[in-house]
């Protein structure tokens, strides 16, 4: 169980990079896109790491968080939550 737990996590991971790939080279400023992508991943993994008791998850500040955070952007925060809501 634990492999698939494992290889699910690398597929959406692998998703959702290829996605905001193509979203961001479609853009005309695509730096500037991707910029604004990973300040709000980050912002939304801060808040939920401070402010997460309240809905029943605080994630923790390690590097593969704050990497996921950063190069997927909010969907990165969601893949966190989910992963944490496919374990539990």
């Amino acid at each position: 169980m634990f492999f698939f737990r494992n290889y699910l996590y690398w597929m959406l991971w692998g998703i959702c990079l290829l996605i905001l790939l193509f979203f961001y080279i479609k853009r005309q400023k695509p730096v500037r896109t991707f910029l604004l992508g990973s300040i709000t991943g980050l912002t939304a993994l801060f808040l939920l790491h401070f402010y997460g008791e309240a809905v029943g998850f605080a994630p923790t500040l390690c590097t593969a968080n704050l990497l996921t955070s950063t190069i997927l952007g909010i969907p990165g925060t969601a893949l966190i939550v989910l992963t944490h809501a496919l374990t539990a």
